[in-house]
């Protein structure tokens, strides 16, 4: 024996304890569990660089994509990005016009406001405007009544004011057909004239002429009338009733004529027909004021129309 060579103690191994329960032998209806466990163990022995235990297929190398398939998948990547540009595009117009609308539909909606209020204005003004209106209408209708009041009044008044008129001017005769003379004294003038024409009441003259003057103004180449007023009325419907037929008047060209409202005149010119047909019947026909007699019998208005 080498007295060189140290002789190593033999290693002690301690006693092996009995596996529990949990890792005895597996029983038949086990063993699948327990295969499996005993492939993951070996998988962790192995590392994970070792080879699987049991040889399998290589998998294929891949095919290095063709140029055209490059190009395709390029262009077709392209296109979607375009297209997803255009409908941004797109989104953005629509976007656009939705602000658009709504800023639209916001001026409309103070638009109708105001129209509301404007309608709410006008309605106020409406109800005002009816009321006044109204108020209107019963004014109207009492000015109505209190018109006619006053038209029947004012048709009164016109028929007193005409009858003073005729009542005036029955005192007074036109005298036609006088030729004028510078500075002539036209007062002497009539009065000697109605002394010719009414020679029995000739003393009574002077006093029963009151005032004479000449109607209207002077003008060149045109006689005026001469308007005499009496002051008795027995006075003045003598001189009338002679001149109608007397010589002198013929003679030298001079007429009397009544005086009258111009009322009376125009319904005269209108009933001068009916006075002139009646007497180229033989009928006794004449004027007294504005109405016609026939016969002592006064023309009615439906006579006139018949006869006109």
């Amino acid at each position: 024996m080498d007295p060189q060579k140290v002789i190593k103690p033999a290693k002690l191994h301690p006693p092996v304890p009995p596996k529990p329960k949990s890792q005895q032998q597996p029983k038949e209806n086990e063993h699948d569990y327990v295969a499996m466990d005993v492939s993951m163990q070996q998988k962790r022995g192995r590392g994970e660089d070792s080879a699987p235990p049991t040889p399998g297929k290589q998998p294929a190398d891949k095919k290095p994509k063709s140029t055209e398939e490059e190009n395709e998948a390029q262009v077709s990547n392209n296109d979607i990005f375009q297209a997803i540009i255009g409908l941004k595009s797109t989104v953005s117009g629509v976007e656009t016009r939705v602000a658009n609308v709504e800023s639209q539909l916001g001026d409309i909606k103070k638009q109708n406001q105001q129209a509301s209020a404007m309608l709410a204005n006008l309605a106020k003004a409406v109800q005002v405007n009816a009321k006044e209106l109204a108020d209107c209408i019963k004014r109207v209708d009492k000015l109505e009544s209190a018109k006619g009041h006053l038209l029947t009044e004012n048709n009164k008044l016109k028929d007193k004011v005409r009858d003073l008129e005729r009542y005036k001017m029955r005192w007074c005769l036109k005298l036609r057909g006088v030729q004028e003379k510078k500075d002539e004294n036209i007062r002497a003038v009539a009065i000697k004239i109605l002394q010719r024409v009414a020679p029995d009441i000739a003393p009574k003259l002077e006093d029963a002429v009151d005032v004479v003057h000449r109607l209207g103004k002077k003008e060149d180449g045109r006689t005026r009338q001469i308007i005499i007023l009496f002051a008795h009325r027995r006075v003045k419907e003598e001189v009338w009733r002679k001149s109608k037929d007397s010589v002198i008047c013929r003679d030298e060209g001079i007429s009397f004529a009544e005086m009258l409202p111009q009322e009376d005149l125009e319904e005269r010119r209108r009933l001068w027909p009916v006075i002139e047909q009646a007497r180229r019947a033989g009928k006794r026909a004449f004027f007294r004021g504005p109405h016609a007699y026939i016969d002592g019998r006064r023309v009615e208005e439906n006579e006139q129309k018949e006869q006109v």
